[in-house]
């Protein structure tokens, strides 16, 4: 680096906009007049900017690229127009300031707040500065409670704050929601399909043998974007519209909000939070249809297109369950029958009892299965066959989709719920609405009391998303290779599958319908782990993990090799006798010539130790993160180690292509960026 570097750093976030005095063109300016009083002839001057990013965190682009420049020995200098700037985090600010810029000697400058890194040397900048950091925090949390509070005025009053319409409207001048024709003709169909009986599945395949654009290709064909449609819905997209309450004419908003200031993480709030405001705009479903297809979505079996009609057994059999009688063969798990009357089977109804007290307890629905594989408690089915007195040997091998029946059967508080299907004439059985169903309170003694049951239907209801998400291996890293898109995880088979969902109705397309057993991909993965690790440690050049060599830079005809505390040693050294060499030519005591060859010589043997420290450093980092490779190859091949922090450490993504196919996409280069099995 032959001159000085120097940063400006300006950052201007969404609610500072409103005040010139904050504006771009304005810090800039400031810092361009200041850089100029510093008199440093030759500087170089470098431009970060962060338009719109908050200062409560650093995860910002520009931040990031001058701090990566610095860690480098890029800049000597960061200038900015006040510590608010910079950071509004008072742990942030301090690490940086005090610890981070004069470990790599960089001067950092305040202009409105008069702080200069020169004139603390031997402090912190004292009491005042530290108070100054924790108001730029306390001001930032202040000022996300009053956003918070006004866009929730706005959003009481109807006002759409972010954003601009979903599928099926659009804004108007105004700011209101209108119909968007096309889009609104489409939500249309979506809605009619479903109350026929449509399932999702079935609503895609249709709009996709339509050519009915999807809602991302036709936004950018309203953007006037060149794209060739593929008309690829998937049921989620179908699912979210026909779950979309504002369809029928209400305003909902209110329902994430942020974990806490300076945070992108999203929660979700209790409906009994939301802001729904009805008849706000016009409504393309009326509320009924929109209630008649939630209850669809709920049991979609029990809807169909053209019900049968049940048949005189049937209606007899639903006679004797409305006056109370009941058939044997449906005690449920956990129960036995004795003369007709319903009696809790203490052997059953405990294991109930725990599967109910571990989910309250948080624990996911595959914990449970292992917990109750491990105590050797038979299935459900396992369980009637040894009652009979069948002679089999129970594999106690629970599923998921059991335990969920359980948890959500309304038999175990007392109630007995029948006349769930029905038989047609043809013997076949059908589904009947819940609205349908003969439920009778207090029937029999309870298993489970009411307050629990009800807390278990609010923590299923609640954490279903988060325990799939969460709940296997690979979660977030399995991408189709065709269309770089997550492939779906469904835990409803067993093993669970990864699908393709976004060309379910293309046969055309590559990753049709293309699918891959969890089990298999997970163990595949594993396997070449281990080989790359086995790779990484038997490798040739594994010495380079625990040394590195050093560049020599020659000084004065002389080869010097030292280490980073030495170079820096002899760099402060250098700079301190410069300075004296022009005390001594403003005090007369050298001439001109002489102070520029002195000045030359020093500046020319400076420019060289850096030189020398900045390869030093990058060899240090190779040789940090060569250890950390070998580290994580050492773990990956060890018997303890845990298969999750293993793949979390290691992989970026795992790719997947037809005819089982798959490419690795590693986060370490010694791993080597890819590699195909």
């Amino acid at each position: 680096m032959n001159e000085c570097v120097i940063a400006k750093y300006i950052r201007l976030s969404q609610d500072d906009t409103v005040s010139e005095s904050l504006s771009i063109p304005h810090q800039r300016l400031l810092l361009d007049c200041h850089i100029e009083d510093m008199n440093m002839p030759g500087a170089q001057i470098l431009e970060f900017i962060d338009n719109g990013f908050t200062g409560t965190n650093v995860e910002r682009p520009a931040f990031q690229e001058m701090i990566e420049l610095v860690r480098c020995g890029r800049i000597n200098c960061i200038i900015v127009k006040d510590f608010s700037r910079f950071a509004r985090n008072a742990l942030e600010s301090g690490y940086y300031i005090e610890k981070v810029f004069p470990l790599y000697r960089v001067r950092f400058i305040a202009v409105s707040d008069r702080f200069d890194s020169n004139d603390y040397k031997d402090g912190t900048g004292g009491i005042d500065i530290a108070f100054k950091f924790m108001m730029n925090e306390y001001y930032s949390a202040d000022l996300s409670k009053k956003i918070k509070s006004a866009k929730r005025v706005l959003m009481q009053n109807g006002e759409h704050i972010v954003g601009g319409a979903i599928y099926g409207y659009r804004k108007n001048d105004k700011g209101r929601w209108e119909h968007d024709p096309l889009a609104a003709e489409v939500v249309r169909e979506i809605y009619d399909m479903a109350l026929n009986g449509k399932t999702t599945a079935q609503i895609r395949n249709k709009l996709f043998a339509d050519r009915r654009l999807a809602p991302m290709e036709y936004d950018y064909h309203k953007k006037g974007k060149d794209i060739i449609p593929e008309f690829n819905w998937t049921t989620r997209q179908i699912y979210r519209i026909l779950t979309n309450e504002q369809y029928t004419g209400s305003y909902v908003a209110g329902k994430r909000e942020t974990s806490r200031v300076g945070s992108i993480a999203m929660i979700e709030k209790p409906r009994s939070e939301w802001i729904i405001i009805p008849d706000s705009h016009p409504s393309i479903v009326s509320k009924e249809e929109f209630e008649r297809v939630q209850e669809i979505l709920a049991n979609p079996k029990a809807f169909i297109a053209e019900k049968p009609v049940p048949s005189n057994h049937a209606n007899k059999l639903r006679e004797r369950i409305v006056n109370g009688e009941r058939k044997s063969c449906a005690v449920p798990y956990g129960y036995t029958v004795n003369n007709g009357i319903w009696e809790i089977n203490s052997k059953t109804a405990e294991v109930i009892c725990m599967i109910f007290n571990m989910t309250l307890n948080g624990s996911s629905l595959r914990d449970i299965c292992n917990k109750l594989r491990e105590l050797g408690i038979p299935t459900l089915n396992e369980e009637r066959k040894l009652t009979k007195g069948a002679n089999i040997i129970p594999t106690c091998h629970w599923k998921t989709q059991a335990l969920k029946d359980i948890l959500k059967d309304e038999q175990y508080i007392g109630s007995y719920v029948g006349g769930k299907s029905f038989q047609d004439e043809n013997g076949k059985f059908y589904l009947r609405p819940r609205s349908e169903w003969i439920i009778i309170a207090d029937k029999h003694l309870p298993i489970i009391s009411k307050d629990v049951f009800e807390e278990v239907q609010k923590i299923r209801s609640q954490s279903r998303k988060n325990t799939k998400k969460r709940d296997y291996l690979l979660y977030g890293k399995v991408v189709c290779g065709c269309r770089g898109y997550a492939l779906s995880y469904g835990d409803a088979t067993n093993p669970p599958v990864y699908r393709c969902a976004h060309t379910h109705a293309n046969p055309a397309a590559k990753c049709y319908k293309m699918k891959c057993r969890s089990d298999e991909l997970e163990n595949a993965v594993m396997d070449i782990i281990k080989k790359q690790a086995e790779v990484v440690l038997n490798c040739v050049d594994l010495s380079g993990f625990r040394k590195t060599a050093v560049n020599n830079s020659q000084l004065d005809g002389s080869v010097v090799q030292l280490n980073s505390v030495e170079i820096k040693k002899q760099i402060s050294l250098l700079s301190k006798q410069r300075q004296e060499c022009y005390e001594k030519f403003i005090c007369l005591e050298i001439d001109r010539d002489t102070f520029h060859s002195l000045k030359d010589d020093y500046t020319k043997q400076i420019e060289q130790l850096t030189q020398q420290l900045a390869v030093f450093q990058q060899s240090a980092r190779k040789k940090e993160a060569d250890n950390k490779t070998a580290v994580l190859a050492k773990n990956a091949l060890s018997e303890t180690a845990e298969p999750k922090d293993i793949v979390d450490a290691l992989i970026e993504k795992v790719l997947v292509f037809p005819n089982n196919h798959i490419e690795i996409h590693w986060k370490f280069e010694n791993f080597t960026k890819t590699e195909a099995v």
